[in-house]
Parts: C-alpha cells; sequence; structure tokens
C-alpha cells in the first residue's frame, strides 16, 4: 500500500484466497512432492527434485496488510488441489517476513480439499458464521466465479501476477461500495414499510 492509497471504511470479514496462481506461482500437486526444503534467504520452497516453489510478489505484504490493517478481519483459504497434505507442508514453511510467521500461522480456516468452490464456501459460512456476501474471494480460474451465486464478491486473478495489491484494493474499494449500497436499500425499505 502507497502513502496515497488507503483503506475504505467498510471491510469484508473474511477473505478467501485459492492457492495454486493465485498465492504461489505454481500448482502444488504438479510438483515432485514432499520432503519440501525451505530457503529463508529466498523465501522459496523446494520440491524433492528440487525445483523451486515461491510466493508471487505481494502475496507477504497484502497478507501484512490484513493481519495489521484490518484486525476484524480473517483469512481462510478454499483450495481445490489433489495433494492437500503437500499444501499444508509448504504452507508451513512459506513466510510472511513482515510479521515474522509462517503462511498457516496467518490463516485461520483452510478448505483444502477436491471439490467444487461452493462447497468449500458453504463450509466455510458454517464453521466461521460468517456470511457469504461478507467474504471476498481472489481464485485465478474463472469457474470458479460460480460462489457469486451464495453472494460471495468473486475477484478473477491473472493467473501470471497472482494477487496483485492494485487489485487487492480495488477489491476492498468494491466490497465498501457495494456494502454501502445494500445497507442503504436495507435503511430505505425499513423507512417506506411503515
Amino acid at each position: 500500500m502507497t502513502r496515497t492509497q488507503q483503506l475504505p471504511e467498510r471491510h469484508p470479514k473474511l477473505i478467501v484466497f485459492d492457492l495454486d496462481y493465485t498465492l504461489w506461482e505454481e500448482w502444488i500437486d504438479s510438483t515432485s512432492g514432499p520432503p519440501f526444503s525451505y530457503d529463508k534467504a529466498k523465501n522459496v520452497v523446494y520440491d524433492r527434485d528440487g525445483y523451486e516453489m515461491h510466493l508471487f510478489k505481494t502475496t507477504t505484504a497484502i497478507f501484512a496488510l490484513i493481519h495489521n490493517s484490518m484486525p476484524n478481519t480473517k483469512i481462510a483459504i478454499a483450495s481445490r488441489t489433489h495433494t492437500p497434505d503437500w499444501a499444508y507442508a509448504a504452507l508451513k514453511l512459506l513466510r510472511i517476513p513482515e510479521l515474522n510467521m509462517t503462511m498457516h500461522a496467518a490463516i485461520e480456516r483452510f478448505e483444502i480439499y477436491p471439490s467444487s468452490k461452493i462447497k468449500h464456501f458453504e463450509a466455510l459460512r458454517r464453521k466461521t458464521g460468517i456470511d457469504c456476501s461478507e467474504m471476498i474471494f481472489f481464485d485465478d480460474e474463472w469457474r470458479n466465479n460460480e460462489v457469486r451465486t451464495l453472494g460471495v464478491h468473486f475477484h478473477h486473478v491473472d493467473s501470471r501476477k497472482g494477487v496483485t495489491m492494485q487489485q487487492f484494493m480495488d477489491a476492498l474499494s468494491k466490497y465498501d461500495r457495494d456494502s454501502r449500497y445494500v445497507q442503504t436499500k436495507l435503511d430505505f425499505s425499513k423507512h417506506t414499510s411503515q
């Protein structure tokens, strides 16, 4: 976030990220898998064949921004990977230097298993008690915009860049505008029904 950017007034209660080509530059199930090793200097994970897997450039800054500036907003993961254990292992190694913690420690909820994103979000709603209309979701696969039918604020990610800071800030601003519109509509309905 630059000096000229400010967070909007209203924040979602839950920000959900896909993993592959959204937070990191790989399909985790296309790597050769564990045992993984970690290079602290580069903040990268190596699979058993030595292939390097790293986070997109702004991933850690976005997580730090949520933790430092949005105290009532939680982070969740919704991924349909066929190797959930590999994803958990990588998340436990990759770090957020700005927060001095692992990615895994910064995440509140995990829905990592082969399934539709609808099922992931129904589970998130059930487990958190947060309505889907108070969630933002970032994913590189357009087909996953199906979660909009639940009220989720979906944002499509360029798989070559992951979630950029500009896209993240734009998503927060759109959420703020949309939630104000809904609140105004609700307030107006109260006054007209009397």
